[in-house]
């Protein structure tokens, strides 16, 4: 566990030195107070409502669908077909470390840094509700951590997809370029073929309207959750079964 934490420490380290990921926090930081201020400067012009309660959730809607999932791509890039390239990941087996906890501190590197780019989303958008006199009441309080709780899940599902993908090449760009037409081809795939939005992890990018609805059934949450929950297993395997076998 020791040598593990060490690993995980590592490579935290790493994401959060990356201009990258600094550039992410920043945008997920001013992007939602610009909105906040446009909104209510145009107010008197235009009869918008400033910020509403439901502005953390409007935000949890943009960043689910485009910011987070472009973060996730970015950063499972640089932890694997990057490393895999720069031949820097031949190092990391070189540490009395085994694959699996090289592994495993990669994803939850990648976790904890979805889960701070949430957490920042949704303490920035607290405080714009604060400033314009909008603040949520502890039942609205709760109800929007319920749904940052469950954007969380369906993105760290999303991410462990992209992590399996990630395991098929040896070039950040190569698997920059796969992943993105891979979504976009998810994405539309429902048209076509209805099911698809059923079993296709991308299709629950919005999946935190569901738990601020009062009309959906308990247990339709708890089976989505739990297949959600699943495919974070199934492609964390899998994931693992093609990064045990990789050469470097």
């Amino acid at each position: 566990m020791h040598r593990w934490r060490a690993g995980f420490m590592n490579e935290l380290s790493l994401i959060l030195y990356r201009k990258k990921m600094v550039a992410f926090l920043a945008f997920s930081v001013i992007l939602p107070i610009l909105l906040a201020v446009s909104l209510h400067a145009l107010q008197p012009l235009l009869g918008l409502v400033a910020v509403s309660q439901s502005f953390p959730i409007q935000m949890l809607s943009i960043y689910t669908v485009i910011w987070i999932p472009l973060f996730i791509l970015t950063m499972t890039a640089d932890l694997f077909p990057s490393e895999v390239a720069a031949r820097t990941l031949k190092l990391a087996f070189l540490r009395p470390n085994t694959r699996f906890q090289v592994f495993c501190a990669k994803v939850a590197a990648l976790a904890v840094g979805i889960g701070a780019l949430l957490g920042l989303l949704g303490m920035v958008t607290f405080i714009c509700n604060v400033f314009a006199g909008t603040a949520l009441s502890f039942s609205e309080g709760m109800s929007v951590f319920k749904a940052y709780v469950a954007a969380f899940v369906a993105m760290v599902a999303l991410s462990a997809l992209f992590v399996l993908i990630s395991q098929f090449f040896k070039s950040a760009s190569g698997f920059m370029v796969s992943a993105i037409i891979l979504d976009v081809a998810l994405k539309i795939s429902p048209f076509l073929w209805g099911a698809m939005s059923t079993f296709s992890p991308t299709s629950y990018t919005d999946w935190h309207m569901l738990w601020m609805s009062h009309t959906v059934a308990v247990g339709k949450l708890w089976s989505t959750s739990l297949y959600l929950l699943s495919s974070c297993v199934l492609f964390f395997t899998l994931g693992y079964y093609i990064f045990d076998r990789k050469e470097v």
